[in-house]
């Protein structure tokens, strides 16, 4: 049996300020094309579909554009994560039903369970949407290291009761399993754009404690891909286009994964439509030389100045156009000599030292003001008399 896993779409981000949406529309539709031309079974999508909570309709319509794309090769099992509206997703539900199955709140196990019918047999698939460690209640005054305790608690009682689902009904019908599930999981990499706040290790759930009636794992909520330590057959797909210059260098794309008798082996699907996210670093009069070799890129130019200009922004991008930040990097300042050539902190005194970065600036030193350094200096050696 073949499966699609993909997540984090964050359809509606913008990078820098640069609307991306006809990009990532793309890259979608390039994974509907995977998924028909690998003959997929059924298609996981892993939480973050949309980049806000505060629906746009235009990027709305992409999403559903999206879901229905996959939907005509296989059917679709989806979950919410932290950044879509669960009570929206909750009421749209039923009229993506039934070839999208969208699980946007908890309920039973029963309920958020799937059993979907393939040309390579039954499929069962529990859905878990994102666990919010805020819905945890606690008394006033709880520690962080204990809010995350009774979190963790919860979530474990809820997948135990999901895979306990699992294991049942392939034992009353047979087929393959899963879980879907938009999750922070202990020592996962992140470093794509996520939200620092809902990376913590007091939210963070122990891979090994996955559940072991699931013969795949499909992981959302981190955008790079990797697979998870501790759990043979559980993978984060990752963003299937780069979200962040942090992203610099990963694949994108999608997972394929392929159950059999020994449980779920994964192979990436990469996604070319997407532009890549490219770091360049060098003099003003370097940079667009060095943007031509990265044709169809987004760019972060370091740009080393002596003497930065008023509008260095308009002139990088005069060079790359493509450029969407632009971070100026000051040359290697001298050395700053000490007295009778010493280096180092102490060889030479404050007023110095002053004296020595004017000079590296091209600007006279103020001898009153040296003179000014020395007498607070003494006096604090002094210990403040005087």
């Amino acid at each position: 049996m073949r499966l699609l896993h993909t997540a984090d779409w964050h359809l509606g981000k913008r990078l820098h300020g640069i609307d991306r949406l006809e990009e990532a529309q793309a890259v979608l539709a390039e994974l509907a094309e995977l998924a028909a031309a690998e003959r997929v079974d059924a298609v996981l999508v892993a939480g973050d579909l949309l980049d806000r909570r505060l629906i746009e309709p235009q990027v709305l319509a992409a999403c559903l554009r999206a879901l229905e794309d996959l939907a005509s090769v296989a059917p679709v099992v989806a979950v919410t994560g932290n950044h879509d509206d669960p009570a929206f997703w909750a009421e749209l539900a039923p009229y993506l039903a039934p070839r999208i199955a969208m699980v946007a709140e908890p309920g039973s196990p029963d309920e958020a369970t799937v059993t979907l019918e393939t040309r390579n047999g039954l499929l069962h698939v529990a859905a878990l949407p994102w666990p919010d460690p805020g819905g945890t209640p606690v008394t006033a005054g709880a520690t962080v290291a204990h809010a995350g305790g009774l979190h963790l608690a919860e979530v474990t009682a809820r997948i135990d009761a999901l895979d306990e689902e699992l294991r049942d009904r392939r034992r009353a019908a047979g087929g393959a399993t899963a879980l879907v599930a938009h999750l922070m999981v202990d020592r996962a990499l992140a470093g794509g754009g996520e939200r620092a706040l809902t990376l913590g290790s007091a939210w963070a759930f122990p891979g090994p404690a996955l559940p072991g009636g699931a013969d795949y794992v499909a992981l959302g909520h981190v955008h790079r891909p990797q697979g998870v330590a501790g759990r043979p057959g559980a993978a984060y797909s990752g963003s299937p286009m780069a979200l962040d210059f942090s992203d610099e260098g990963q694949a994108r794309g999608a997972t394929l994964v392929e159950i059999g008798p020994g449980g779920g082996a994964t192979r990436a699907l990469a996604a070319e439509a997407g532009r890549r996210l490219v770091r360049i670093r060098g003099r003003l009069d370097e940079l667009s030389a060095l943007a031509a070799e990265h044709p169809d890129a987004w760019f972060l130019c370091e740009v080393e100045l002596e003497d930065a200009p008023l509008d260095l922004v308009r002139e990088v991008r005069e060079r790359v156009p493509d450029a969407l930040r632009v971070e100026p990097v000051a040359a290697a300042s001298p050395a700053l000599p000490g007295p009778g050539g010493g280096d180092g902190p102490d060889a030479a005194d404050l007023g110095e030292l002053y004296a020595a970065w004017r000079g590296s600036v091209g600007r006279p030193a103020d001898e009153g003001l040296i003179g000014a350094f020395r007498t607070v200096l003494a006096r604090a050696e002094r210990g403040g008399d005087g």
